[in-house]
């Protein structure tokens, strides 16, 4: 009997622990293959070399074969992640690239994960490839630094929005002045390090408030003292409070 052969396509769903209650880190790492990774009940964040992405639930990023890039997801989040051979690109992704995750795209993904039939599997994959290219977004995300240590900073908040060590704390931990720190970060990101930092904290709010959380659990998660400085931070970024927010995701 001839066996059959490996699936080209690996489409695999991770669930995050409950516990710890700030969710789950993995660490900059890379793949071999180009990575599909689905925010399907939470959404989750992801730093790359030149950004980093908050993305909502509905929505991936595609990540090509050798991108480095860290992973934050919140607790009992589940996530898809979709591997495909290196020689299956479509041609708008040649690089990070944010999806909306169409319920067509999720389907095809879900058969993919079942289906072992060579010839299915060949039709399946292929029309999946048809769907990311149709569906790939472009999105800066937040700039990230170049220089190392700033990129470190950076991508710890990534994984943790809600730390509220100051400018002088993160300068000392990089063994620099702040006037150092604070010039460098404005030069390789175009913005003030608060500015990165509310934004990153907001990006991170919209997709915990678009996932169902309360405004004030969501305030307190990602690193603001009060709801009401929240509430401010989260106007001047998006125009909208953040229960305007909440009622025009439930309308949508």
């Amino acid at each position: 009997m001839t066996p059959t052969p490996e699936p080209s396509l690996l489409s695999v769903e991770i669930v995050t622990p409950r516990l710890p209650s700030e969710g789950q880190f993995w660490p900059e790492h890379t793949h071999d293959a180009h990575e599909l990774l689905s925010a399907i009940t939470q959404g989750i964040t992801v730093a790359t070399e030149h950004a980093i992405h908050v993305l909502p639930r509905g929505s991936a990023i595609w990540l090509p074969a050798g991108c480095p890039h860290a992973v934050r997801a919140g607790a009992g989040n589940t996530m898809r992640c979709t591997w495909f051979e290196t020689s299956a690109l479509p041609d708008a992704l040649t690089q990070p690239t944010v999806l909306t995750t169409s319920a067509l795209l999720d389907g095809v993904l879900r058969h993919l994960d079942a289906e072992r039939r060579p010839d299915r599997r060949e039709r399946a994959e292929a029309f999946a490839l048809d769907l990311l290219s149709v569906d790939a977004q472009a999105d800066t995300g937040l700039p990230q630094p170049s220089t190392h240590w700033l990129r470190d900073v950076t991508t710890t908040l990534a994984a943790s929005p809600r730390d509220n060590r100051t400018v002088e704390q993160w300068a000392a931990s990089c063994a620099v002045s702040v006037r150092t720190f604070t010039r460098r970060f404005q030069a390789e990101t175009g913005m003030a390090f608060s500015e990165w930092r509310t934004r990153l904290r907001v990006q991170a709010a919209m997709a915990d408030l678009a996932a169902g959380s309360a405004v004030a659990s969501v305030a307190r998660s990602v690193g603001f003292e009060s709801p009401s400085a929240f509430t401010t931070a989260f106007r001047r970024e998006t125009g909208v409070t953040p229960l305007a927010f909440v009622r025009g995701s439930r309308a949508s």
